[in-house]
């Protein structure tokens, strides 16, 4: 959802953003789209192995299908056995060497933390002993509604099946990767990639989305705060002092799609308040093969904060705050872009919440859910 389209091209905001502020912020941002990352592919798959969760339909499951057509051994979590064994067979369809690659899936219930470490071991022995090289969650589903027209146990829900399944994914493998291995043991190994999946909705909350958004931004406080503590174990593999050390850097990613056309979308708009679907009214979902080809590029040049349109960037843009940087010139292009724009965005999501509630009373009303 991105009601930014929406402000943009609203009639009565002419003295917020002039035309020609958002045509040279465009160009700025166009501009800056060539200075950025170089062409060393920061993200080969081929051969490798990726554990995603979430794998069975939507996001994932595109991601699962792009990386086999990239060569990579896959592995796919979900909790319904049934739509694994489609995935799996749809990822064989497409699989850059359906003989030469591995497919697996594992059902599991990802709230559970035990559940988690015994994907990794499952994983690993059917790997030859080897860790996987690239995990990606996309475990999670959205349950939009009012705070307080929301059920306490469906508030925990959405923190336990959005937050907490990539929380204990990522507490299950980092506790692998990191584990210190000696001198004599340590060779060369391609940097892992740890990928979560979160949601524009982290950088610019919206009506509506009360029981979800608070997990999305947990996860992209999680992000940035273990992007910091990986460089603890990142920095040992180099000590002069040739000390016990992980096998291998690894760097941390998080995606950060608006609406994904899929199941778990149409089952969103049955639930969603009238008012929130006015408020992204401009947003046009994008297909789940859409985002992930777009997140899986954006990992090839190496970006850690991943958006997958112009306007998903425009968001990040309003909210970087102390987060690692794609590209010093572009984001800061685009934040100062961002600065011009959303104090006008805010006052108009506001004033359109007012307004609902001058038209059609409380949420509890028929007229108003």
């Amino acid at each position: 959802m991105h009601p930014l389209l929406s402000f943009i091209s609203y009639d009565s905001s002419p003295t917020v953003l002039g035309v020609s502020t958002i045509l040279c912020g465009v160009l700025l941002y166009i501009v800056s789209k060539m200075l950025g990352f170089g062409s060393r592919n920061q993200f080969v798959v081929e051969g490798r192995t990726a554990v995603i969760t979430g794998g069975s339909e939507g996001m994932g499951k595109a991601v699962a299908c792009q990386l086999a057509e990239m060569g990579a051994n896959v592995v796919i979590v979900a909790r319904t056995t049934s739509k694994l064994l489609a995935a799996i067979e749809t990822m064989k369809r497409v699989a850059d060497n359906v003989e030469r690659q591995k497919f697996h899936y594992i059902s599991a219930d990802l709230t559970d933390p035990a559940e988690c470490q015994r994907i990794m071991s499952e994983v690993t022995e059917w790997n030859d002993g080897q860790e996987p090289d690239i995990v990606w969650c996309c475990a999670g589903y959205c349950h939009p509604g009012f705070f307080t027209e929301t059920s306490i146990q469906a508030l925990r829900n959405q923190m336990d099946t959005v937050y907490w399944t990539a929380a204990n994914t990522a507490h299950a493998i980092l506790q692998r990767w990191l584990t210190p291995i000696s001198p004599s043991k340590q060779a060369p190994i391609p940097t892992r990639h740890l990928i979560f999946t979160c949601s524009t909705l982290a950088f610019v909350p919206i009506a509506g989305y009360a029981p979800y958004s608070p997990a999305k931004a947990a996860i992209r406080s999680l992000s940035d705060t273990l992007s910091q503590e990986i460089e603890i174990y990142n920095g040992s593999r180099t000590s002069k002092a040739r000390c016990e050390a992980p096998a291998a850097d690894v760097k941390i990613h998080t995606v950060f799609p608006m609406g994904i056309l899929s199941p778990g979308f149409d089952n969103e708009q049955k639930l969603k308040p009238a008012l929130t679907k006015q408020l992204e009214e401009a947003d046009k979902p994008q297909s789940p093969q859409e985002v992930a080809s777009i997140a899986i590029s954006a990992l090839e040049r190496g970006e850690y904060l991943i958006t997958t349109m112009f306007i998903g960037d425009i968001m990040k843009g309003s909210a970087l705050g102390p987060s690692p940087r794609n590209s010093i010139i572009r984001d800061t292009l685009t934040s100062w872009l961002s600065n011009l724009v959303f104090p006008g965005v805010i006052y108009d999501l506001r004033r359109k919440a007012w307004k609902w509630g001058v038209k059609h009373g409380l949420p509890t009303n028929p007229d108003g859910n």
